[in-house]
């Protein structure tokens, strides 16, 4: 798993090491099993969804705005380093290409972060 996330992101809130270390585990993924692009799209894409809740939405759900910044594509570039890791991503990339996908709801994108929100919670 890529660790590189604590090392990132230790000077800025917990969150992002903790969306950082998602977008990792969802990655991996990738790396494992790229001809089930379909299957895991959505788990890949959670982290990109939880961060933008927590950079856009949250404040329309009482919740505190915690991310100022991209996680997933400093993780992203981090992950998929070497030709051989990038062209896995290009073949599950192109797995999905043609077709259309829905995009979560604001409402729902909190529950696509993989980790307890409550500790971010306001309190």
């Amino acid at each position: 798993m890529w660790s590189g996330g604590f090392a990132t992101y230790k000077d800025k809130h917990p969150i992002y090491i903790d969306i950082a270390m998602q977008a990792g585990r969802a990655y991996k993924l990738v790396l494992e099993h790229p001809e089930r692009a379909k299957e895991i799209r959505m788990r890949v894409n959670a982290p990109l969804f939880c961060a933008s809740y927590y950079e856009f939405e949250a404040q329309f759900f009482n919740d505190p705005i915690l991310v100022h910044e991209r996680i997933d594509t400093p993780v992203k570039s981090k992950y998929f380093n070497t030709k051989a890791r990038k062209d896995v991503y290009w073949k599950y990339d192109g797995l999905l290409s043609g077709d259309s996908y829905p995009l979560p709801e604001d409402n729902e994108m909190k529950a696509l972060c993989d980790f307890n929100t409550s500790k971010y919670d306001k309190k």
